[in-house]
Order: structure tokens, then sequence, then C-alpha cells
């Protein structure tokens, strides 16, 4: 599956968090409880680090829900106290909802695509800094 381009991503992430700042949820899964737990981290700082994840955090996405809700599902990953977690997020504008299904180590490498084309481009200086979501959600507040 092709990823998304930058923009696109980054329009995911506004809308998730401006829907997160109405209604955040996990899912209660024991493996997002569990993860928490073990990075000694409490749920509302888990939540920060969902709403701090920038487009230079994408995996890939989006993927069809195929439940009867449906939707799409969109994954990221970070690092937390030194570990990588994988996040799999959900913005469902009709509930207004912002939702994680999953918090927890990746079953597998990550692959961001994002991150070494941002170096590349970093270096010879030619774009600007489409990722900085917060620069843009918190601008306006």
């Amino acid at each position: 599956m092709e990823g998304k381009p930058e923009w696109q991503v980054t329009l995911f992430l506004v809308l998730f968090k401006e829907l997160a700042m109405k209604n955040f949820v996990f899912a209660e899964r024991a493996d997002t409880l569990q993860t928490i737990a073990q990075l000694g981290i409490t749920i509302a700082l888990a939540k920060e680090c969902v709403l701090a994840l920038t487009c230079q955090d994408y995996f890939r996405g989006p993927i069809p829900d195929e439940s009867a809700r449906g939707g799409e599902y969109w994954e990221f990953g970070t690092t937390i106290s030194g570990q990588e977690v994988f996040i799999k997020l959900k913005a469902d504008a009709t509930n207004e909802v912002a939702a994680c299904f999953s918090f927890h180590p990746p079953d597998n490498p990550i692959d961001y695509p994002y991150r070494q084309r941002r170096r590349a481009l970093d270096e010879t200086h030619v774009l600007p800094n489409l990722c900085d979501v917060r620069r843009h959600t918190n601008r306006d507040r």
C-alpha cells in the first residue's frame, strides 16, 4: 500500500486533533493499557503523546475499517521513554470522536516514509516544514 502525500497526512492530523479537543478515547484493549503501564506514563500523558504526532511519525494509511462502523484508520509510530510505539488512529467526524485503537510496541519494524525524505529535503532547504501541525493548530488559540 502506497502512503499518502504529506499534506493529506497533515490534514488528517489536524482533523484528529480538532476532534480530540471535544472527545478523545483510547480503545479499551489490554495491550494498550499494558504498554502505558510498562512505559510508566499516565493515560493523560499517553494522550499528549498521541496529540503530539506529526506527519514525520506517519507509517501508513488510510486503511479501510472493514467493520460496520466504516471509516479509515491511519497508522503512526513514535518513541516514548526509549520504546517505539505503534499507534493506530481514527477520526470519526460523524460522531465527533478521535479514537486511538492501538498503542503498543510494533509487531514489525515501522518504516517512516517522511523521516528520510524530510532529512534529505531539509539539507537542501527547499521545502517548508509541512509537518509542524502544532504550529498551525495552536496559532489560532
